[in-house]
């Protein structure tokens, strides 16, 4: 579990600690130092008064332009940061903080696998930049290229034995060979430099809940879900833990809104669920576990805006956005977006926010140009998904697999990608690369009921009965109530020709479901 560190929030730590004292001695005489401390302290306007009063004294300073970008950035302004990236890179193609500014911005638009080399130039240049490490290793990490990772780690540690990011990188390995003691242990070499960041806060958490410790589980994610309510991964998380701490009403007062959306994951609905199972309220639980049984969500609901990226209220602006939506108002909702737009035209979450809106109000094309431009600069999975979601609904099938394709490339360690190309892949009957990607995303999200269903399935077109037969059972082992999963097994026995009563008790369960379909899109 690699969380990326934020180009917004991260560098901004390290700069009010290696800037404080020399601003302070010298505020006036050095804008540009002045400019950096300001946006450490989350002054935007005093950040931007200084950076203008050092670019009219050094328009061609590269490492200017860079913290002029970050601080573009930060300010939700992110097509102008690209731009201050490319005129730092080109001012000076070997300054270390422009290249690592460009290859944060990589890593969001394009992809891990695209940011490395990036990060490489600039350690060519200052290749014993503890920070400019720690972010080259985190993201040699989400590449999947953990040896290397561990190797950077280690020098990290000879630069500087106290480090936190050193020992965080380290105790990430750990945690994902499934070393928990040694994660714990090298986590609290960080001397707390993570415990209020999210990034730390969910290793903590997670490291919590695996050894049983749900109460102190869901005290870790408790504060992230506050900090960053539309975090969904903590959000489930979190539901997690206090379902396993006894808390049901909890759960469902925290995500019971969420999981009556259109677009609730099956998870979140298992969640609310066994919630209500948990409350002894059997009626509201079926209906949630109904759902989360029945075929995965088509529907496409807005997307949250970046935390922090927009300014002057814009945050219930998108609440009014989705309200609008949910009670069946879109052009109000699209006036809504135009306005927002007006104020913010170089943010990608209004854009994002946009195509969402035109999405759901059945203009196809408007939200595929919308989404388009918000990839050229931040092109995460949930957007990758709407762009290919749009292809499809405009009878464009290799384009929407070539986006999805894409990003899997750039980002080999994405379960999500990699399950959504299989399945993209196996509804065309390309059963043997549709195998090989829901198996690396089996390998990467273990324990997924519906995913080893999905690939029971291939494994069976391909002739692999007793593959097959494995992934079925444990998937049935996993969620036993699942129509889908069901569906899955009983094909599988089918297939094998077994007349056992178990066989005929699971046929007769799995066709009292229905639609026994085929694979599902999503």
């Amino acid at each position: 579990m690699i969380c990326r560190p934020d180009l917004r929030s991260s560098w901004l730590v390290v700069a009010a600690l290696s800037l404080s004292a020399a601003a302070l001695a010298a505020p006036v005489a050095d804008p540009h130092a002045l400019g950096r401390l300001e946006m450490a302290q989350g002054d935007m306007a005093a950040a931007t008064r200084a950076f203008d009063r050092a670019l009219a004294l050094e328009p061609g300073n590269a490492s200017l332009w860079a913290d002029v970008g970050r601080l573009r950035y930060r300010a939700g302004q992110h097509h102008l940061a690209a731009e201050a990236a490319a005129r730092a890179v080109e001012l000076d193609p070997r300054e270390p903080r422009a290249l690592e500014f460009q290859a944060q911005l990589t890593r969001d638009a394009v992809g891990v696998v695209a940011a490395l080399p990036w990060f490489e130039r600039a350690l060519e240049e200052s290749p014993d930049d503890i920070d400019l490490l720690g972010e080259y290793g985190a993201t040699l990490g989400e590449a999947g290229r953990h040896k290397d990772m561990l190797r950077v780690a280690r020098r990290m540690v000879e630069l500087d034995p106290r480090h936190p990011r050193a020992h965080y990188l380290q105790a990430i390995l750990a945690a994902r060979a499934g070393m928990d003691d040694l994660a714990r242990r090298l986590l609290s070499r960080t001397g707390g430099a993570y415990d209020e960041l999210p990034a730390g806060q969910l290793l903590a958490g997670a490291l919590e809940l695996r050894a049983g410790n749900a109460a102190l589980a869901a005290g870790r994610f408790d504060d992230l879900a506050r900090r960053q309510p539309d975090n969904a991964v903590a959000s489930l998380l979190l539901g997690r833990a206090l379902l396993a701490n006894g808390e049901a009403n909890e759960v469902v007062a925290r995500l019971g809104a969420a999981a009556d959306r259109r677009d609730a994951s099956p998870y979140l609905l298992a969640l609310v669920g066994r919630a209500y199972e948990q409350l002894g309220r059997r009626e509201e639980a079926a209906r949630y576990l109904d759902r989360a049984a029945g075929p995965l969500p088509s529907a496409i609901g807005v997307l949250p805006a970046g935390d922090g990226a927009l300014a002057d209220g814009a945050g219930s602006d998108v609440a009014r956005v989705r309200a609008l939506l949910a009670q069946a108002r879109p052009g109000e909702a699209r006036a809504l977006t135009a306005r927002l737009r007006q104020r913010h035209p170089d943010s990608i979450d209004v854009e994002i926010l946009s195509g969402d809106v035109a999405l759901l109000s059945g203009d196809t094309a408007g939200a595929l140009a919308y989404y388009r431009r918000a990839a050229s600069v931040r092109r995460g999975f949930a957007l990758v998904e709407r762009i290919a979601a749009a292809e499809v609904l405009l009878g464009r099938e290799d384009p929407a697999i070539a986006v999805v394709s894409a990003h899997l490339a750039a980002n080999p360690r994405s379960a999500a990608a990699s399950a959504l190309l299989g399945r993209m892949l196996a509804q065309r009957g390309d059963w043997r690369r549709a195998g090989l990607l829901l198996e690396h995303a089996q390998g990467l999200a273990d324990g997924d009921a519906r995913l080893l269903a999905d690939l029971a399935e291939v494994r069976l077109a391909l002739g692999d009965g007793e593959g097959a037969e494995a992934a079925a059972r444990r998937s049935h082992a996993l969620q036993r109530g699942n129509g889908r999963v069901a569906v899955a097994l009983a094909r599988v026995i089918e297939a094998s020709e077994s007349e056992s009563g178990e066989t005929q008790a699971l046929l007769a369960k799995a066709r009292s479901m229905s639609p026994p379909a085929a694979l599902a899109r999503r």
